[in-house]
């Protein structure tokens, strides 16, 4: 019966066709970078929810963006261009003139990137392309090293029908590995390879996907980021690795847009009952039990310079997918009440957001996310708040600031005590162990603030610092005892303190070189937390390069 399922959902979800759905990696933060400049310049208004975004979507963008060519400076025309040739077919889909392998002569002819192996036809475009990551640092006072090597492969089939994937394959050489990367924004690992000073592992993300002019859906395996947030997200980052979806976004109006997930997670916790012994002793197949993330959200534009989305999330698990999660437009805390025939026992983890960004006409935009835990407004109004557990993200970004290609950032994120948290160990907000949502975690803030200037086109400099308190975890129990509310940052403190600079260019179209130096104070009560060799104040200045990604 499973397998009948889900080729339904198959069948459905990819009977509905758009343009180019091929999501742009958000790796490739330099283009989003842009299309947030020239929002905030007023010529577009791109999307304030989702990244990535598909590659017919920034088309889009860089369409209206040519449009307004008189409007921009001209290093701001430079970038255009540069992001023009990145995008040509997209831009250009008309044109089926015939492209074979490593034809660069009619690349160039066309205003194409000259790709290494390319395919194009009436019918078909396939595009490969390899991936090398090099880089090494001089971190607390000892060497560090990182090399990476992979590929990625995109294209489309009758311009509806979207795949991508991407692997990359990495190895981290050095006394001070973050071999944990529980406290950083770093995407978190599972490792394949663990030594004294050295870990291993690998990535992969793809999608397959269909769309029109108001749909895109399909299955994917993506960095999904939900939610404002320059430093991190409170509703979905790239903080927990990426995890398999069914996905939706209908756009049936220029003001409006819905959107669903129903993701399979890792809970990294054990099926006792169904783990069994094997033909080696002492070796059990291990099963874990199943976990599942549902999302879905509605996102209003009732002007230009205003974005407002609402949406819910569930975590459930210990059964089969559960078809009224598949329903997009149910209210899936209504959904759990329903099926919580044992009481809270059986019942599921759910929580509610809102997401708002606002432009004003002076370069500058505010914006903000409140992520709702768990929330008693009846308690509240009399005067009792142990139960309520919410998040929030307040910033700003301001470019052109005295008339140059300056950017400004200010953000500030404090999360109460037991958000993310729950009572069932296969329903915490995570992933392979890593929290879904602001990487900071429960029982914690952080203030972050960065300067950025853009000397040319591909060259930038930026200057950032920050500020990141974090507290304890009490017993669980306390969650849900009414009455009894933990202080914010209780327990044993944790204070970190960053500064640091990073100049960056990209050569060639993914080929990107990159200098920093970071200074670091980080000082923890509770000694199992942070590893020794991060405490103190300590100093980190690196190099990098890479390619493809």
């Amino acid at each position: 019966m499973k397998k009948y399922f889900f080729f339904l959902i198959i069948f459905l979800g990819t009977s509905l066709i758009y343009s180019q759905p091929v999501f742009y990696s958000v790796n490739n933060s330099g283009l989003y970078d842009f299309l947030e400049r020239m929002s905030l310049k007023r010529i577009i208004t791109s999307n304030e929810f989702q990244k990535p975004l598909t590659r017919g979507e920034i088309a889009g963008y860089l369409i209206v963006v040519d449009s307004s060519k008189n409007s921009l400076s001209s290093l701001e025309n430079e970038e255009l261009s540069w992001y023009e040739k990145e995008f040509y077919d997209e831009m250009h889909p008309e044109n089926t003139n015939y492209v074979d392998l490593n034809d660069g002569i009619l690349n160039a002819s066309e205003n194409r990137r000259l790709r290494p192996f390319y395919y194009r036809d009436s019918l078909f475009t396939g595009n490969l392309s390899e991936s090398i990551v090099l880089s090494g640092a001089s971190k607390a006072g000892d060497s560090y090293k990182k090399y990476s090597w992979g590929f990625k492969l995109y294209g489309e089939i009758a311009k509806n029908f979207g795949f991508a994937m991407s692997f990359l394959e990495n190895t981290e050489n050095g006394q001070t590995i973050d071999k944990t990367k529980q406290l950083s924004p770093e995407t978190g690992v599972v490792l394949s390879e663990k030594k004294t000073n050295s870990i291993g592992y690998s990535e992969t993300t793809g999608s397959i996907l269909y769309g029109n002019a108001w749909i895109t859906t399909g299955l994917m395996k993506e960095s999904i980021m939900l939610g404002s947030g320059y430093r991190s997200q409170l509703v979905l980052s790239t903080k927990a690795p990426s995890f398999p979806a069914v996905y939706c976004r209908i756009h049936p109006a220029k003001w409006l847009s819905f959107y669903f997930m129903h993701g399979w997670l890792q809970s990294d916790v054990t099926d006792s009952q169904a783990t069994y012994q094997t033909a080696l002793a002492n070796q059990p197949r291990t099963i874990e039990r199943e976990k599942y993330y549902v999302m879905h959200a509605i996102q209003i534009v009732p002007s230009s310079n205003l974005s407002m989305t609402f949406g819910e999330t569930i975590i459930y698990s210990d059964k089969s997918p559960y078809l009224g999660y598949f329903i997009p437009f149910l209210f899936y805390r209504s959904v759990d009440h329903a099926i919580s025939f044992g009481g809270a026992e059986s019942g599921n983890n759910g929580s509610m957001f809102f997401d708002m960004s606002y432009y004003t006409r002076y370069g500058i935009k505010f914006y903000g996310t409140l992520f709702i835990d768990e929330f008693s407004l009846t308690n509240f109004l009399k005067g009792n708040s142990s139960r309520n557990q919410i998040g929030y993200t307040l910033g700003s970004t301001a470019y052109n600031v005295l008339n140059s290609a300056l950017t400004l950032r200010l953000e500030y994120t404090k999360i109460l005590p037991w958000v993310y948290s729950n009572w069932i160990p296969s329903q915490t907000y995570r992933n392979s162990n890593y929290v879904l949502g602001h990487y900071i975690g429960q029982n914690a803030d952080q203030i972050f603030a960065q300067a950025e200037y853009q000397f040319r086109r591909g060259l930038s400099a930026k200057v950032w610092a920050e500020k990141i308190r974090q507290g304890g975890l009490a017993d669980i129990k306390y969650q849900y005892t009414i009455g009894y509310a933990e202080k914010f940052l209780y327990g044993k403190r944790r204070n970190e303190t960053n500064i640091g600079w990073e100049v960056s260019y990209e050569y060639y179209h993914d080929l990107i070189g990159k200098v920093y130096y970071q200074y670091s104070r980080v000082t923890d009560e509770d000694s199992t937390r942070t590893p020794g060799w991060q405490l103190g104040t300590k100093s980190t200045f690196g190099i990098g390069f890479q390619y493809g990604l």
